[in-house]
């Protein structure tokens, strides 16, 4: 077989592979696959044809408290509404593993992360990490520490302190409560945002008569607020009109540890995040109240303010200097039910 009769040959061969690719009942055709092209004897390959789904790096500060599997659910339910992938991780309330964690979602190829911190202090060794990859962060709860982020989502604490130190006087008069003493159990002193809540409780009740005779952090753990709750009652037992508690977890503690000691609506507790374990609590008579937060919610918003950072949409901020969004918190009563709506844009 001559030179020019093999050259004949090997372009008849590649024209005949080339015409069942692209025939219009082509497999590779219909289902969109990558196909190889000829021309003038080089190989050039074809990207796959369809758009990639964006994908989503959550990481959690723990998916076993109510509020952040809450919140969880918020965000896996609103990307699948939108055709977005998510990959998750839980910190498990680690510092460790929230760096860890969120550096081997960066180092995966997510397109934005979405992160809940259990210590915000470390947000900028993981901004930093992202940044350097490209990848837009949004934080959604407990704090940011100054990092450069595309928006912070967050309840508004202090006017939901407020609320809680007005609620607090309205069942303090209706239980004809003598005492002038409070108390506050706090949650950890990195949660600066969520500390707001105890801060505006204490501004609410002093400016009405009321000492704040115990401010204890008992770093959002239910048996740590138990101790901590179980000594305040060891001085001021028989003189305390009400506790409030900058999370329902704490709340939890300090209701067992005041009905152990048989002051059960004797003392007004107060909690705020609105888990069902409280409103479980609320409606048996060992609590008073919650200022309800929407982790869901939250989620939910994170996900949306995610593609809008991906694809240009305008983010409207509530304070665009720090770049928070504040999403509406509301009353859940001694009745256990909620009230109207509280909003800090009222």
């Amino acid at each position: 077989m001559n030179r020019s009769y093999k050259s004949a040959t090997v372009i008849m061969l590649m024209v005949f592979f080339a015409f069942l690719l692209y025939r219009p009942d082509s497999p590779a055709k219909e289902n969109k696959m990558a196909v190889t092209r000829v021309n003038h004897l080089s190989i050039e390959t074809l990207e796959p044809v369809g758009e990639k789904p964006i994908t989503i790096g959550w990481s959690v500060y723990n998916n076993s408290y109510q509020f952040f599997h809450s919140m969880q659910e918020g965000v896996l339910a609103r990307a699948e509404e939108l055709g977005m992938k998510v990959i998750t991780h839980d910190q498990k309330s680690s510092e460790v593993e929230m760096i860890t964690g969120a550096i081997n979602l960066i180092r995966q190829g997510i397109d934005v992360l979405i992160i809940s911190p259990f210590y915000p202090p470390a947000i900028p060794i993981i901004t930093e990490e992202a940044k350097k990859a490209g990848i837009p962060v949004v934080v959604v709860d407990v704090g940011t520490s100054g990092a450069e982020v595309e928006a912070f989502i967050i309840s508004d604490s202090f006017a939901g302190g407020s609320l809680a130190g007005e609620y607090a006087l309205e069942l303090i008069n209706k239980h004809n409560i003598t005492s002038k003493n409070a108390a506050i159990l706090k949650v950890e002193e990195t949660s600066t945002f969520a500390r707001r809540r105890g801060d505006a409780f204490k501004q609410t009740l002093t400016e009405n008569g009321y000492d704040i005779v115990a401010e204890i952090t008992a770093n959002s753990e239910t048996t740590q607020a138990y101790e901590a709750m179980k000594h305040i009652l060891e001085s001021y037992g028989d003189d305390l009109a009400v506790v409030f508690c900058e999370n329902d977890r704490m709340a939890l503690g300090a209701a067992q540890a005041i009905t152990e000691a048989g002051k059960t609506g004797q003392i007004m507790v107060i909690g705020f995040d609105g888990d069902q374990a409280a409103i479980d609590a609320i409606k048996a008579g060992l609590m008073q109240g919650t200022v309800a937060q929407q982790p869901y919610k939250m989620g939910a918003l994170g996900v949306d303010i995610a593609k809008n950072a991906l694809t240009g949409g305008r983010i409207i901020y509530d304070d665009v200097e720090s770049k928070e969004l504040y999403v509406e918190i509301y009353l859940i009563d001694e009745t256990g039910e909620p009230r109207n709506y509280f909003s800090h844009k009222q």
